[in-house]
């Protein structure tokens, strides 16, 4: 039996899907969310430019590099449109659904 807040549990703003954001340069990016991975896609950029997994722990979403395995933790907060946002050190992204996971 899996332990409470370990692991890639359901609960959560985040649901596997695809969802828009704008990056603090101010390019457009898609960010794919599978069970337990994630793509991040810039506009006009054939490849991902971040990937790696995340889960949730302590209620928050961590997500490592598959990269440089660092991993980053972010506050999750629902939003009304079915997008979610994450927030660490006093900057907030926020994220609208595209599309649901199939």
């Amino acid at each position: 039996m899996p332990l409470a807040g370990c692991g890639n549990s359901p609960e959560g703003p985040m649901k596997p899907g695809i969802y828009a954001y704008e990056a603090p340069d101010g390019s457009t990016h898609r960010m794919v969310f599978q069970e337990s991975t994630y793509a991040d896609m810039a506009d006009n950029v054939p490849k991902p430019v971040e990937e790696g997994t995340w889960k949730r722990r302590d209620a928050q979403l961590c997500m490592t590099s598959a990269a440089s395995g660092a991993e980053l933790c972010f506050d999750e907060k629902a939003e009304a449109d079915g997008g979610f946002s994450l927030s660490a050190n006093g900057v907030t992204t926020r994220f609208s659904l595209l599309a649901n996971a199939r």
